[in-house]
């Protein structure tokens, strides 16, 4: 069972007057199908052709990467169509999937019995002139933070110029998880469950029993203690705030964050959350756990992985008449006047320069570096993560590799926490992306070869990750109760299940009980039953267990159950830019960059030393709204 996706791509006959090398071409006329290989599984298009022209490409079905795969392979079809060639550009960042769709085009023009050789020479690449522009406000990279910045410069009244190294906009925003932190009294009160959870209060209460380190973790305590308090005595189901947010936010990151940094990540993300559902944003209705969230408090997004926020912010940035954007054009210095930034030296696809003058401000939002391997190990190897070489996969796009970080540095700007990377537990073990994982963080469990748990499911990212590599094989398996039909059940990425399960893509099983689940994963019977008996115990009675586990959504049961193999990979880098308040970004002594501001993963102070998930969405929706006003502003 497929993914539905399609997309036809028409074009006028009256369009093709002139186009030279498909004149000669002759088709048999009518309707090719074909289904090739995929980067995630098989693609299905359907090409139509008259007597003398491509006349129409379809993907009918596919398992490609939402936002990346399915736009580069509808980009590939209207360039055939538009130049008559096979020999069109593919989409950087999305290569694979272009050429997934040109090959399978390319099969239907031999069937059709085109001339593949003529249709694939290359055209002459015409001289393209450099390009000299102004703005109020320039935008290097195109992922989530840069189009939060955009959209809210322009509500501020500010022109913007946006430039995207990549051929589509989203960057590793596009790949997340897709879930948002926020307290969010409304949708958490009796959603979560029907009676308080004494192991969450005990959470709580572990926090604010802990000795504080300075004055400012102790006004967060006291703030927390007092709300909790009042919660305590009344008939609310579940506790939250943001406060607790912003205590338990730093508290992850081993209090190596700017307290009063985080403070502002938690204390806008409710606001962040309606802001982002009035521009169309659609989020599941029951709040739940995501994985190394710490809490439940975690906004599942309706579209997969990171979609639907992209498609949202790009929806108020088409129709402005003060937006420009240009993708395939990498930053590549800033422009200084004296100690200000006034502008960004680029170059496009074709290497013309292009140079963006902004009249208020430049914004730099172009991501960390945990998929550049040789910046991982000259900054984060060490004691923690010993080994970060090629053979460690990544959650990372390969379009960002750090660059506007050193962009920043040759400003003046200081880094700090380059050191801080996190590794990501329950990642693909072959392409450490997320895409296959199922969304039952509480209802799931781990299983080490010898399937025995061995790490809490709902703690830290990195104690998680560090359990894992520290198994047979560094292997795990993922295994879950499903809450929705087998039929219904989706990944991240809205791949069906039972495909994934039917072609045994990723280790994918179905279990219909425990003694099918430990015959499928080659694990002792006796074992697995204890250990899914034992989290049936305390999931039923909401008891911290002996790993000290504290939040769960249901107990597993006796079955059916869902299982997946799991690996580590490198996600999230947490150093960067030091900024302020107003993300400008900061001198080693402590000054503002003049005219330089900073937003998401580029910057190194809102996460400490350990990111819980679901805050990469809160960071880039928050600090990308400050930057894009600050900006605007000029202030």
């Amino acid at each position: 069972m497929k993914i539905r996706k399609s997309f036809a791509v028409l074009l006028s006959l009256a369009m093709l007057l002139g186009v030279g090398v498909i004149a000669e071409s002759k088709f048999k006329a009518g309707e090719y199908e074909k289904t090739v290989n995929g980067m995630n599984g098989p693609v299905s298009v359907k090409v139509t052709f008259t007597a003398d022209s491509i006349e129409k490409i379809e993907v009918l079905d596919h398992m490609e990467t939402p936002g990346i795969g399915d736009y580069a392979m509808e980009k590939v079809a209207e360039d055939i169509i538009e130049k008559q060639s096979l020999a069109v550009d593919s989409v950087t960042g999305a290569t694979i999937s272009s050429a997934v769709l040109k090959n399978a085009v390319k099969v239907c023009v031999e069937e059709a019995g085109g001339d593949v050789k003529a249709l694939s020479e290359k055209f002459p690449k015409e001289p393209v002139e450099d390009i000299e522009l102004t703005a109020d406000v320039v935008i290097v990279g195109g992922g989530g933070a840069g189009l939060t910045a955009a959209v809210t410069a322009l509500e501020n009244g500010a022109s913007v110029i946006l430039i995207e190294k990549t051929g589509i906009l989203g960057g590793n925003s596009l790949v997340v998880g897709g879930f948002y932190n926020a307290p969010d009294p409304a949708r958490q009160d009796n959603k979560y469950q029907a009676e308080r959870a004494p192991a969450l209060d005990t959470m709580i209460e572990d926090a604010l029993a802990e000795d504080p380190v300075n004055d400012e973790h102790k006004a967060l305590q006291d703030a927390v203690r007092e709300e909790f308090e009042a919660y305590k005595a009344s008939d609310k189901t579940m506790f939250d705030s943001a406060n607790w947010f912003a205590l338990q936010t730093w508290n992850g990151g081993d209090k190596v964050a700017e307290i009063d940094m985080v403070k502002i990540l938690a204390g806008n993300a409710e606001a962040g959350l309606h802001w982002l559902e009035s521009l169309g944003q659609e989020f599941a209705e029951n709040v739940h756990h995501g994985g190394g969230a710490m809490y439940p408090r975690s906004h599942q997004a309706v579209m997969p992985n990171g979609t639907g926020y992209i498609s949202a912010l790009r929806g108020q940035l088409k129709d402005s008449e003060n937006y420009t954007e240009f993708t395939d054009t990498e930053g590549k210095s800033l422009i200084m006047d004296g100690d200000a930034v006034v502008g960004v030296n680029a170059v496009g696809k074709d290497g013309n320069k292009v140079t963006l003058y902004a009249n208020k401000g430049v914004v730099l939002s172009t991501g960390g570096f945990a998929g550049n391997v040789e910046l991982r190990q000259k900054y984060c190897e060490g004691d923690k993560w010993p080994d970060l070489g090629k053979n460690v996969g990544t959650t990372n796009l390969s379009g960002v590799t750090g660059d506007g970080i050193f962009m920043a540095e040759a400003a003046g700007a200081n880094l700090v926490n380059m050191e801080q990377l996190q590794m990501l537990p329950y990642c693909n073990p072959k392409t450490g992306m997320l895409n296959d994982n199922l969304l039952q963080s509480g209802t799931s469990i781990f299983l080490n070869k010898e399937g025995k748990r061995f790490v809490r499911e709902d703690g830290r990212r990195d104690e998680m990750s560090l359990a894992f590599m520290q198994q047979t094989d560094g292997l795990v398996y993922m295994v879950c109760r499903p809450t929705a039909e087998y039929e219904e059940l989706r990944s991240l990425a809205g791949q069906s299940v039972p495909y994934l399960v039917e072609n045994k893509v990723s280790g994918y099983i179905y279990a219909k009980d425990i003694a099918d689940l430990a015959l499928q994963l080659n694990l002792p019977e006796d074992v697995v039953r204890e250990e899914i008996e034992y989290y049936n115990e305390y999931a039923s009675e909401q008891k911290v267990d002996k790993f000290h586990r504290a939040s769960y959504s249901m107990p597993l049961g006796e079955g059916p159950f869902i299982s997946y193999e799991r690996k580590t990979a490198a996600h999230h880098t947490m150093g960067g830019v030091e900024i302020d308040e107003h993300t400008h970004a900061l001198r080693p002594d402590g000054s503002i960059v003049k005219g330089l501001y900073c937003a998401g993963e580029i910057t190194g102070v809102v996460h400490g030393a350990n990111r819980l998930g679901g805050n990469a969405i809160v960071d880039y929706l928050v600090f990308g709204r400050i930057a894009g006003e600050h900006a605007a502003k000029g202030e």
